[in-house]
C-alpha cells in the first residue's frame, strides 16, 4: 500500500482471464456434431454394404439356388396352318369275277371231291389268287416266339398291292401228331403282325420236317375258293419255323 502512494502514476494490471465456460460447452458440441455425423455416415454406409470391411460382423454370404430358365413356348408362323392327315381307310377290294371252266363246274364238284382224301378238296380252275412261300425265322415277326414254336402264317394282297382283308384261308392236312379234320380256318386280318391283311394258324407243334402233308387254301366270304390249294413242305430248322404264304392277286 506504501508503494502505492509513493508510486502514484503505476496503476495495477490485472492478472491472465480464465477460459470462458461457454467456449468449452461450444467446443464440446462441435465435437459431439462432427461424431454423430461421423457415425451417421458409418452407419449409413454399412446399411448401403453389409458387407463393407468397415463391418465388423458382417452376416453370412446368401447362397442363392439358380432359378430354371422361363419356358417359352415357340409361336407357329403366322401363315402357319395345321394340316389333318387322314388314315387310309382300309376297304375290302371286291374280287373280280371270274368264270370257271367247263371241266370244273359246280355241278360236278360233288362227284370230284368224293374221289379226294377227306383232308382235300377240288382244285378250282381260273382262281383270281396266286400264291408265294418263303420260309422264317418265327421271331423276324413274332419276337415273342421262339425255337420250339412252328407257325403258318402270311397275308393277302389285291392286284395293287393293298391288304385285303375278311377271307377266308384254311389249313388242312396233317402234322406228327396232329390231323385239320375238319380244316382249320382264319380270318385275314386278324393277325396284323404280319401285315394289315395278315394271318396265322399255330398247331402248337415243335418244329417238324414232312412233305407237303398239309395246306392252306384261300376262300371267299362265301365260301367259294379263290386260290388253289398250297402244300407246305415244313422243316425242323429254327431258321424255317416259320412258313409265309403270300396270297396275290392276278
Amino acid at each position: 500500500m506504501d508503494n502505492n502512494l509513493d508510486n502514484p502514476g503505476r496503476s495495477q494490471e490485472p492478472g491472465p482471464k480464465s477460459s470462458s465456460p461457454d467456449t468449452i460447452w461450444n467446443a464440446m458440441t462441435i465435437v459431439m456434431l462432427l461424431g454423430t455425423l461421423c457415425l451417421d455416415g458409418y452407419f449409413t454406409s454399412l446399411l448401403m454394404n453389409p458387407y463393407s470391411f468397415l463391418n465388423p460382423l458382417p452376416p453370412n454370404t446368401p447362397t442363392f439356388t439358380p432359378i430354371p430358365p422361363t419356358w417359352t413356348p415357340i409361336g407357329l408362323p403366322a401363315t402357319w396352318t395345321p394340316t389333318l392327315t387322314v388314315e387310309p381307310t382300309m376297304t375290302n377290294t371286291p374280287r373280280p369275277t371270274y368264270t370257271l371252266e367247263p371241266s370244273a363246274t359246280i355241278f360236278t364238284l360233288a362227284t370230284a371231291t368224293s374221289l379226294l382224301p377227306p383232308s382235300k378238296t377240288a382244285k378250282p380252275t381260273g382262281v383270281p389268287y396266286a400264291s408265294t412261300i418263303n420260309y422264317y425265322d418265327s421271331t423276324t415277326f413274332r419276337p415273342d416266339t421262339s425255337c420250339n414254336v412252328m407257325l403258318v402264317a402270311g397275308q393277302t394282297l389285291d392286284g395293287g398291292n393293298n391288304p385285303v382283308t375278311g377271307l377266308i384261308v384254311k389249313m388242312g392236312g396233317s402234322l406228327p401228331g396232329k390231323v385239320f379234320n375238319p380244316p382249320s380256318l382264319v380270318l385275314t386280318g386278324t393277325s396284323t403282325a404280319y401285315g394289315p391283311s395278315g394271318f396265322e394258324f399255330n398247331p402248337g407243334l415243335a418244329p417238324v420236317a414232312t412233305n407237303k402233308s398239309v395246306w392252306v387254301q384261300l376262300f371267299d366270304q362265301s365260301g367259294s375258293p379263290i386260290s388253289t390249294q398250297v402244300f407246305l413242305t415244313t422243316y425242323t430248322d429254327c431258321k424255317k419255323n416259320l412258313i409265309f404264304v403270300r396270297f396275290q392277286q392276278k
